[in-house]
């Protein structure tokens, strides 16, 4: 197979389907999270949200849904009253900590699994991307209009620290 035509293969498979994957983890860490500790509904939405399609999995939490979503994801959820410091970090940090998880899981896998070659390269793809997202989110940063859909979100990490400095409650 010639350089070029694997290289496309390649960037499909990375914006089809592991991309969105290991977005969607990262998102059903929030979700899973602020879902139990708020007994609240989430909502997990991959791709732009005008444009999805939603699914239930049961009473707490939705998935909206955009194919070719890339790496573009968000959870939210709602809350009447100012939530707890810890609760509001826990929810802030599960994001990166199931990345981290899944990097750490897909390098065992292929570490101790004797798989295909072609499967082989799709799990380090999946680690290398799980594990790049972990370190992207985890650093405090306000994110640049090169970021596309997140241009001038809030990184995990940043909203970590800006609550362990605030002397009041988290009300977002």
């Amino acid at each position: 197979m010639s350089p070029i035509v694997e290289f496309a293969l390649v960037f499909l498979m990375m914006v089809a389907i592991i991309l969105p994957f290991t977005t969607f983890i990262h998102e059903l860490g929030h979700a899973l999270t602020a879902a139990v500790l708020l007994k609240q509904p989430v909502d997990i939405i991959l791709g732009m949200e005008e444009k999805t399609r939603s699914i239930r999995v049961g009473r707490m939490i939705t998935i909206k849904l955009q194919p070719l979503s890339g790496w573009v994801g968000f959870f939210r959820y709602s809350h009447e009253k100012p939530m707890k410091k810890m609760t509001f970090i826990l929810i802030m940090l599960s994001g990166p900590l199931f990345s981290l998880l899944l990097a750490i899981s897909s390098y065992l896998f292929v570490s101790n699994v004797d798989i295909p070659p072609i499967v082989n390269k799709v799990i380090i793809l999946i680690m290398n991307a799980a594990f790049i997202q972990c370190a992207i989110t985890i650093i405090p940063v306000k994110y640049p209009s090169l970021m596309g859909a997140y241009s001038g979100v809030r990184s995990d990490g940043y909203q970590v620290v800006s609550c362990l400095c605030s002397k009041k409650g988290v009300s977002e």
